[in-house]
């Protein structure tokens, strides 16, 4: 009887000392990222049958479980992934709102003081000073452009890194991935209990890769995670991971993108479309959809405002009686072939109506026999004036040598993207300033510069805004991209970490209910531990007895 008690007992004390071990396990591990709450599984023994029925025989501790419900993980994961993009996206375009609205480098307001100087050269043309101060109000205007315009630039390279890095994490991330997956299947394949420390590495490396990248993950006979992204590219099968590289775009090589290496050597660049969750995809988002636009806008304002300007000024004639010479100068358009292109071709391109320009870039294909041509920024088909070789289209003309163009070659035209980074003043000192409306006007000749401060007010950019105008609504336009990107965000926080505290309440450590767990098992460990002790007392009570 005695006997019985005994090993009653020490089945309580070992499940206790078990779930001791869980719960300390637990508290323990309670600030590890990814870390399942564990919970230890005691079944009662059978027992064993006596004249009055069947008396126990104690407790067996079966198993330790992670506290893990799939179903809420994916939910949260999808969350994570979607909140990672517009993270990434809003602060990116928060800086170029910044940059923008910034009052004490209003780029609006620098434009309205070179206008204020010359209306001070109509009021003073005699004064050799008054025509130095708007010169001198010329190279800050452009400087501030050029200082924006730089922002912007940088931007794009810190983007460039970016994604380099990205690509590195992702590989990283792969690699661990595949070698736990491994792992795993060996552990559970020796019969062995669950592997719940691999199991939690395992699915905290998939959380973090699908905040950066956005993943889907299949198991695969119950052991293994398969992990795919970007429309079902694989990263992970089994143990074998698969990488993906930072590369130059086709398209532009000072553009870096994403590829992906199918394992026979070769890299395919990824259609960034199809990266569309997580931190990554918002980063490209933001490139596409916002810095590439600002960049094209501020550099229509400039080429807009520095063509205009030098037509205008052209027509009037400087202190020596001379033809006025460009004001500003800056290159003209830039096309670049796509690095898969089979033939060459020969693009030169020139602005015929700068009001005409629109801020975006052309997408050229030849299909073997037409040249194909579409907008950038809205996918619009261009309809171009076809005059031999000779393509004219919103406000461009470009000249092609189609001497070896091979059927689906593409070509990017820019149409604006380098104006500001080459632009200059052109006039070096006051007298080349042209004034005056007629050759023999003299110092007091003032018309041409009544004609140049017109310009001001004139909607010549696209035919529908002025100069400050446009820069306004530019800086409107991606300010309420930056609110709304804002508030999307905000709702998102608000559902993830809902999810989140939902996830938590399953899998997370709550402290204080591990310290109550604590206390009752310390209850149960005494307890079980008495039992032994009256054991024990009897069975020396019947040892003295027999003596």
């Amino acid at each position: 009887m005695s006997n019985s008690l005994i090993n009653t007992a020490m089945s309580g004390l070992q499940a206790a000392q078990i779930t001791l071990g869980t719960v300390s396990n637990n508290l323990a591990n309670s600030k590890v990222p990814g870390y399942n709450r564990q919970s230890t599984v005691i079944n009662q023994n059978g027992g064993t049958m006596t004249s009055v029925g069947f008396i126990g025989n104690g407790v067996t501790v079966t198993s330790i479980n992670r506290q893990y419900n799939e179903f809420i993980n994916q939910q949260l994961s999808a969350a994570q992934a979607k909140q990672g993009a517009l993270t990434t996206y809003t602060q990116q375009i928060s800086q170029i709102d910044n940059l923008l609205a910034d009052k004490a480098n209003n780029l609006s307001n620098t434009i309205d003081n070179f206008f204020t100087s010359l209306q001070n050269v109509v009021s003073n043309a005699e004064d050799d000073a008054a025509r130095t101060t708007a010169i001198g109000k010329s190279k800050g205007m452009v400087n501030q452009l050029k200082s924006a315009d730089a922002f912007l630039r940088k931007m794009e390279n810190n983007i460039n890194r970016g994604i380099a890095n990205s690509a590195e994490s992702i590989n990283n991330y792969a690699q661990q991935i595949a070698k736990l997956n491994g792992e795993i299947t060996r552990m559970r394949g020796g019969g062995s209990a669950e592997p719940n420390a691999l199991l939690d590495q395992r699915d905290q490396l998939v959380n973090e890769l699908n905040k950066l990248v956005g993943v889907s993950v299949t198991q695969q006979d119950g052991d293994t995670y398969n992990v795919t992204f970007a429309g079902g590219l694989t990263l992970v099968q089994g143990t074998t991971a698969y990488r993906v590289e930072a590369i130059s775009s086709n398209a532009d090589s000072s553009r870096i993108t994403l590829g992906y290496d199918r394992g026979f050597g070769d890299v395919v660049e990824i259609d960034e479309r199809f990266i569309d969750k997580g931190q990554l995809s918002g980063t490209l988002r933001a490139r596409s959809e916002v810095l590439d636009n600002s960049r094209n806008q501020l550099n229509q304002l400039a080429l807009v405002l520095g063509d205009q300007f030098n037509q205008v000024h052209r027509a009037g004639f400087d202190l020596k009686g001379k033809p006025g010479e460009d004001f500003f100068t800056f290159n003209n358009p830039d096309v670049i072939a796509d690095s898969k292109n089979k033939g060459s071709v020969d693009f030169k391109v020139k602005y015929t109506d700068t009001s005409a320009v629109k801020a975006s870039d052309y997408h050229i294909s030849y299909d073997g026999a037409n040249w194909k041509i579409q907008r950038a920024s809205d996918k619009a088909d261009i309809a171009a004036k076809v005059t031999g070789n000779t393509l004219e289209f919103d406000g461009l003309k470009v000249e092609v040598d189609p001497t070896d163009a091979k059927e689906h070659d593409r070509y990017t035209l820019k149409a604006v993207n380098g104006v500001i980074s080459s632009m200059a003043v052109n006039i070096k000192d006051a007298s080349q300033l042209a004034v005056a409306g007629t050759k023999d006007g003299g110092p007091s000749d003032n018309v041409n510069a009544k004609k140049l401060i017109e310009l001001q007010n004139k909607k010549l950019v696209e035919g529908k805004a002025s100069f400050s105008g446009a820069y306004a609504s530019m800086v409107s336009t991606i300010g309420n991209q930056t609110s709304t990107a804002n508030v999307d965000l905000e709702t998102q926080n608000n559902i993830t970490k809902q999810l989140y505290a939902e996830q938590q309440s399953v899998s997370g450590v709550n402290v204080d209910e591990e310290y109550g767990a604590l206390q009752n098992l310390q209850q149960y460990y005494l307890a079980n531990a008495q039992v032994i002790q009256t054991a024990t007392t009897l069975f020396n009570a019947i040892l003295e007895l027999r003596h």
